[in-house]
């Protein structure tokens, strides 16, 4: 009877000692992505990340803003061949950009 039940806890241990390796090539293999993920994504991560919802508001807004003005200026520089208008309207997008920001995402209502 003692004889199985060693042969049983020697079964348990050798399995238990297989399943304790392979979660440990598991977790090497996961930090080594993780590393290797970080090396790629820092250059491009942010290290002012917004830390209220305001200022992820703000800053989803500024993009959306950005990407418009960007397609319109691109749009233009493809049909027009006149650097005046070219130039002109990157500059007015400049001018324009707090005028465009308080139009398309001002929160107050307008009564």
């Amino acid at each position: 009877m003692s004889k199985e039940r060693a042969k049983r806890r020697a079964e348990r241990q050798a399995a238990a000692a297989v399943e304790r390796e392979r979660r440990a090539r598991a977790q090497a293999r996961a930090a080594r992505r993780r590393s290797l993920g970080a090396l790629v994504t820092a250059p491009f991560s942010r290290r002012d990340e917004p830390k209220s919802a305001l200022q992820r508001q703000r800053r989803r807004q500024n993009g959306v803003l950005a990407a418009a003005l960007v397609a319109l200026n691109a749009v233009l520089w493809l049909l027009e061949p006149s650097w005046v208008w070219r130039s002109a309207t990157v500059v007015g997008s400049l001018l324009a950009w707090p005028v465009l920001a308080v139009l398309a995402f001002d929160r107050r209502a307008s009564r």
